[in-house]
């Protein structure tokens, strides 16, 4: 599997309406994509949930690079691309993800989180990924739990999809302005 994510950071005076109705357009390009696993576009905007920047976030996960490129060179990332920007997308080979779709049907927050490398094993970190995937899936309101590496840096990621407003974490945080998870992969 693998996941591609990425934030746009947006203006001020970026009409919020506007976002939200790509965000929707993007969603709806998600849900008949093939082989997406989940699908996540976030929003932010200045002065809303604890905002301090507008944006437009996505997060991914997907069965292959082909079925993502299917996405990546069609008209939803056109319509971004003309809309608002061409996005600086981050690939991801993911290390763990667990999934509620019932949960995810109701997401209201998106979570992204990129640190740096450590010094620890690579099988020493998919291993703490798996049990942090399953000991965050295990709470009440996390709809997706997802780790992952970039095997060029070896950054971590962390993606996650909440039905509240987390307490805290440690990245952005974004409005989930639609979300979808296919039955079919």
């Amino acid at each position: 599997m693998i996941a591609l994510t990425w934030v746009i950071d947006l203006p001020r005076g970026t009409d919020g309406e506007g976002v939200r109705a790509l965000a929707g357009r993007t969603g709806e390009a998600l849900a008949q994509s093939d082989g997406l696993l989940a699908g996540v576009v976030g929003v932010a905007e200045v002065g809303v949930d604890d905002a301090t920047q507008n944006a437009f976030a996505l997060a991914t996960v997907w069965a292959n690079s082909s079925r993502m490129n299917a996405f990546v060179w069609g008209g939803a990332m056109a319509a971004i691309e003309r809309e608002l920007a061409r996005p600086s997308g981050r690939l991801w080979s993911v290390t763990s993800v667990q999934l509620d779709r019932a949960k995810f049907a109701k997401s209201t927050h998106l979570g992204l989180v990129r640190t740096a490398a450590t010094g620890a094993s690579l099988s020493a970190r998919v291993e703490e990924h798996k049990g942090e995937v399953g000991r965050a899936l295990a709470g009440k309101s996390t709809a997706l739990a997802l780790r992952g590496l970039d095997v060029a840096s070896w950054d971590e990621l962390e993606v996650s999809v909440w039905t509240g407003r987390p307490r805290s974490f440690a990245g952005r945080v974004f409005q989930v302005a639609s979300a979808a998870a296919p039955e079919r992969a």
